[in-house]
């Protein structure tokens, strides 16, 4: 969704310049500005995927579209950046010499790359593709397509469980009277999410799905909802739940699917690399990852490219050695559940409360949840309102002020630490205290 002026002429009798302004303002804010339309996941990618891979060539040239082979998907947008001749030449000479099958392709301009999903040749390993792809000086990057998922996010059924606890922790009410996030642009990368949630309607302003065209399905995603539900839901409506930063303007990028209701999100290399590309072409300003995944070439080029633009980047830590991304790249924001930090802290991670939150889900209902993503969205959300007392912080900064606003508290089930917004935002805000 983008903002447009959808008034008929017969209303406009205004003066032009107010036009032309709101005009200029509409073309502004415009989410799909640039941005390449999404490439479709087919559903063998996704219920095979160590039959594909990943590979990059470079595309430097703003060009033409030309036709690989015959299979390439139209990429009808705006921007002028398109797959060059001599891209499509190469992408060619690849398939035929390697016997690949070309599946997807989408040529990432931040990274002045065009970017292949191809299916291996029957009797090929994965492995043993990548390795002889690897020698081959037209490929920039040649891996696998990586599988991610939701950092663990359980729901109960408790009814007595301490509603919203974790913003009596988190101090949000004295934080509100500082700072609610307003308008900072804020991108979660995740499953879809419930738009139309009472608790959120209204409030999001870019929706993109790089999984399939089933809208219904989209808000009816659990995990993308309970991630938005903590950064945003609206405050003081009489309904529901408050948000860490009610007043940001959300962009949803469906990168991820479920396969039931009840599992954990999964997501891929292409598809990720979609989103982030999009959110960066959006300018977002905070980039929401409650996932965790593998070390990938690809993804941690695009969220380089997302730290030299100053966006800031917040993701889950694992505990799982195999999981380094997103939580262990220099530039991005980590952060883990505050009830496995223990007294002390460990490891330069960002804490905030995981277990038996309250938040959203689809159908404008509730459900309790657990899990190291919430923990991710929570820290999201005070990243936005620090952001909008001053938008020029940068990652260094942040961290900085997020560490030193960190808070033990001493329960019956052990002590632990998490961020503390209101201690955070008072360090920038002169005179401000904060009583919790």
């Amino acid at each position: 969704m983008s903002v447009s002026l959808s008034r008929s002429l017969a209303e406009l009798a205004k003066p032009a310049a107010i036009l032309v302004a709101l005009a200029l303002a509409a073309f502004a804010w415009s989410p799909a500005r640039g941005a390449q339309p999404p490439v479709r996941t087919p559903v063998e990618v996704r219920t095979q995927p160590t039959q594909f891979i990943v590979v990059a060539i470079a595309n430097p040239v703003t060009a033409r579209p030309a036709a690989v082979g015959g299979t390439a998907h139209g990429y009808g947008s705006t921007t002028n950046y398109r797959v060059s001749a001599s891209a499509a030449a190469q992408i060619r000479e690849i398939m035929r010499q390697y016997s690949l099958t070309l599946v997807s392709e989408w040529p990432i301009e931040q990274l002045q790359m065009h970017c292949v999903l191809f299916r291996i040749p029957p009797g090929t390993t994965r492995e043993a593709m990548i390795d002889k792809l690897r020698d081959d000086k037209r490929v920039l990057i040649v891996q696998p397509l990586n599988e991610f998922e939701s950092a663990t996010a359980l729901t109960f059924d408790d009814p007595y469980a301490k509603l919203q606890a974790n913003v009596g922790t988190l101090d949000v009410a004295e934080a509100h009277l500082l700072s609610r996030g307003a308008g900072i642009r804020v991108a979660i990368i995740d499953t879809g999410v419930d738009t139309r949630h009472p608790d959120l309607a209204g409030r999001t302003q870019i929706t993109r799905n790089y999984i399939d065209d089933d809208d219904a399905v989209f808000r009816s995603d659990r995990h993308g909802t309970q991630i938005a539900g903590l950064i945003a839901a609206s405050p003081n409506n009489g309904i529901g739940i408050v948000g860490v930063a009610p007043d940001v303007r959300l962009m949803a990028y469906k990168a991820c699917w479920q396969p039931s209701a009840a599992a954990s999100g999964r997501c891929n290399s292409f598809t990720l690399a979609q989103a982030l590309a999009d959110a960066l072409t959006a300018k977002a300003q905070v980039i929401n990852l409650s996932l965790v995944g593998p070390s990938d070439p690809l993804l941690e080029a695009l969220v380089a490219k997302a730290a030299e633009a100053g966006v800031i980047v917040v993701g889950a830590a694992s505990s799982d050695p195999r999981f380094d991304f997103p939580a262990k790249l220099p530039r991005v924001l980590p952060v883990g559940g505050a009830e496995d930090s223990g007294a002390d802290g460990a490891g330069g991670i960002l804490r905030a409360p995981a277990r038996d939150l309250v938040t959203l889900v689809p159908n404008g209902h509730y459900d309790f949840a657990s899990g190291s993503s919430l923990a991710t969205a929570q820290v999201t959300g005070v990243v936005a309102l620090l952001l909008a007392k001053d938008a020029r912080l940068n990652i260094e900064r942040l961290r900085e002020l997020l560490q030193q606003s960190t808070v033990r508290h001493d329960t019956t089930r052990g002590p632990f630490l998490s961020v503390n917004a209101c201690a955070a935002l008072a360090q920038l805000v002169r005179g401000a205290i904060c009583n919790g």
